[in-house]
């Protein structure tokens, strides 16, 4: 019996000695290198027919020569880089951006759209490509609102079948809001706050920083964000090919750091003429 346990133990002792070594192989083995992106769908030089409401600075605007530039521009033009696309950028009228999208006037839309459930209802979109969240926009001179809370005795400007309209009129029908003025444009609605013919204008941050710069000291943000948001590139409702195209490419830029830099010259850098 003796003589067996000694055997034993010495067998313990070299399984404990190779599950040592199996442990320590397995702590020096070298980490799996990182799995590159995706490749990004080749689409062989087609025109991409894409609707933009170029009223919505930094996102999309019209430079001095009626160029339609900004951060949306830039994007799809490299998205489209990747996906080996031509984009025809064409500036038509938000309130029917998305009925020109299904009817197929247009392949695709960007233009500061946000994703939610009930237009993925009707439309496909792709990842989120920034996240924002909705202010309250002031004159520079407003004393007497400090942030959303002060609105029930307001007249509240937004543009027409925005998710800022839909945040308008739940507060409207919950008493937070005294009048909601709707226009086609926030160009619109900025002009009409600027006008004293509206209180408060209730807009997607970053696009309040973009106003805030084309009127140097005129504007201010008041309060915090009253939302949180992701913005995504449309495309018609089962249109695999275009989304699967743009979703490897905007992964491929996340990834590259391409979408820091953009924020960076269109919210931080840009200086309106």
């Amino acid at each position: 019996m003796r003589r067996h346990a000694g055997a034993l133990a010495v067998i313990l002792v070299a399984a404990a000695l190779a599950a040592a070594g199996c442990q320590r192989q397995q702590a020096q083995a070298p980490a799996p290198a990182p799995q590159p992106a995706a490749q990004v769908p080749d689409l062989g030089g087609r025109t991409i027919r894409v609707a933009t409401d170029a009223t919505y600075p930094p996102f999309e605007m019209l430079d001095e020569n009626k160029n339609i530039i900004g951060y949306d521009i830039d994007l799809i033009n490299e998205i489209c880089r990747l996906a080996n696309c031509k984009p025809e950028i064409k500036s038509t009228a938000w309130e029917g951006i998305f009925a020109a999208l299904q009817k197929g006037d247009y392949d695709a839309v960007i233009s500061g759209v946000t994703i939610t459930e009930e237009r993925d209802k009707t439309m496909d979109f792709t990842m989120p490509y920034i996240e924002v969240g909705q202010v309250v926009l002031v004159r520079s001179d407003e004393a007497r609102i400090s942030g959303a809370d002060d609105l029930a005795d307001k007249v509240v400007a937004v543009q027409t079948g925005t998710t800022n309209d839909e945040l308008a009129t739940k507060m409207q029908n919950e008493g937070k809001i005294k009048e909601v003025k709707r226009f086609r444009t926030f160009d619109l609605a900025v002009q009409s706050l600027l006008q004293k013919d509206a209180d408060a204008v209730l807009i997607d941050s970053v696009a309040a920083s973009g106003y805030m710069g084309t009127k140097p000291g005129q504007l201010k943000v008041v309060g915090e964000k009253l939302t949180s948001e992701g913005l995504g590139i449309v495309v018609r409702e089962g249109d695999k090919t275009l989304q699967e195209a743009f979703n490897a490419a905007l992964t491929q830029l996340k990834e590259q750091g391409f979408l820091d830099k953009l924020y960076q010259k269109w919210f931080v850098e840009w200086k309106p003429k």
